[in-house]
């Protein structure tokens, strides 16, 4: 009997290690798969930039780097910061030595057949992992949610651009990625939700797509709730902000996200203007709410430049449709004057100056619109006209001064 523990007691550290060494082997097998990808990634970079299209190669790429990185997720065992800063800096180190590395100055903008930092975080019962694979000028990231179940992570959300379809892929550069999971009285077993904010990233200019996107991360799989693109201005490091959060005092009160970023002005002498997307999310309904702009003149650019079926929200009248249909269109321009404050205090009137964009911008004669302005930044078109109202007569330059509603964002000119 002695004997048999004896035995067993050198076996045991024996198979250990026969098993440790199998899942290293493992891993390594795994990196090599990816390396060679990678190659083949890098081999296509003429094509890739002459073409301005993408090889489904880059997907078994991202899959790759995906599937090794979880083979190494069970070295957590928990949320422990300072366990997920050493694994993220273990798994950046082998993934140095897979890349292929580009020495060429003419290749300063070909990324193809790297692979990016790789982050790792922990967000409201979730860890989210934020990967890269390199394309031309950028890294397209993917990021996906884990869940700890039965002692393993699990993969409950994820985010990739795989459509290499013409007209479809977007590649997406993370500015922020956050879960906000309910909280209160009737809301703790509610599932979380996930937001991310980026852009599809381009080798020049400022001006790109930027995104904004909502998950309910269900136990059965992540519902996405809103997906947006919009063209915008990449003003700086921090060029989309938003937030995520309920009201824990009502049981039952909508999910509420609120996006900022910079966009076009239908005035190229004003430059651009700030972009409000505010959401209610209550169950699978999502709704645009107040505020939808933060000066009078940002919600006259607003009210034109969307669809009829959401300015319609903002006017008071169904009869301002024609007026709308009138100037709205696939490209607004135009010139703003003055905005007066009218005599009755919540009245604003805005001058604008079409362009006809068909006859090489030629200008048409003004168009004046009545707003009104209920604090803090709640406005209604209340009429529009070819005559200013008599009795809105005070220069106001002060209401279309520049406003944020996150005091992350820094003064700037336009």
């Amino acid at each position: 009997m002695a004997g048999d523990l004896i035995f067993a007691g050198r076996l045991l550290p024996l198979w250990a290690a026969f098993c440790f060494a199998a899942a290293a082997s493992a891993q390594d097998a795994q990196l090599a798969a990816l390396h060679a990808t990678l190659e083949t990634l890098h081999e296509h970079a003429t094509e890739i930039a002459a073409q301005r299209r993408m090889i489904p190669e880059l997907t078994v790429a991202k899959h790759q780097l995906r599937d090794w990185i979880e083979s190494n997720l069970d070295s957590l065992s928990d949320f422990d910061s300072e366990k997920m800063k050493a694994l993220g800096e273990s798994i950046n180190r082998e993934l140095g030595g897979v890349s292929i590395v580009t020495e060429s100055a003419d290749d300063s903008q070909d990324f193809l057949g790297s692979a990016g930092d790789v982050r790792l975080e922990s967000q409201s019962g979730l860890l989210i992992v934020t990967t890269g694979v390199g394309i031309i000028c950028d890294h397209d990231e993917s990021a996906y949610g884990y869940k700890r179940v039965d002692g393993h992570w699990k993969r409950v959300w994820e985010t990739e651009q795989d459509d290499y379809a013409p007209g479809k892929y977007n590649p997406q550069t993370f500015a922020a990625v956050h879960v906000w999971q309910p909280i209160g009285d009737g809301h703790r077993d509610d599932p979380p939700l996930v937001m991310t904010l980026g852009n599809e990233w381009g080798c020049a200019s400022f001006w790109h797509d930027v995104y904004y996107r909502v998950w309910r991360v269900n136990p059965s799989g992540s519902r996405l709730l809103i997906d947006r693109a919009e063209f915008a201005w990449l003003r700086a490091g921090e060029y989309i902000v938003g937030s995520i959060g309920q009201d824990w005092v009502g049981k039952s009160a909508p999910v509420d996200v609120l996006i900022e970023f910079t966009e076009r002005s239908v005035d190229g002498g004003v430059h651009n203007r700030e972009a409000i997307r505010h959401f209610l999310i209550d169950g699978d309904n999502v709704r645009r709410v107040a505020p939808i702009a933060l000066s009078p003149r940002d919600f006259v650019d607003e009210w034109l430049t969307q669809q009829w079926s959401e300015s319609a929200a903002w006017s008071a009248s169904p009869a301002l449709l024609q007026w709308h249909g009138k100037i709205h269109g696939d490209f607004v321009a135009g010139d703003f004057g003055d905005t007066m404050h009218c005599e009755t205090p919540d009245l604003w009137q805005v001058d604008f100056a079409p362009s006809d964009v068909k006859k090489d911008f030629a200008k048409e004669p003004d168009v004046y619109f009545l707003v009104r302005w209920s604090p803090p930044y709640r406005f209604t078109m209340v009429d529009v006209a070819d005559k200013p109202w008599p009795l809105c007569k005070e220069v106001d330059a002060e209401a279309d001064q520049w406003r944020t509603l996150f005091n992350s964002q820094e003064w700037r000119w336009f």
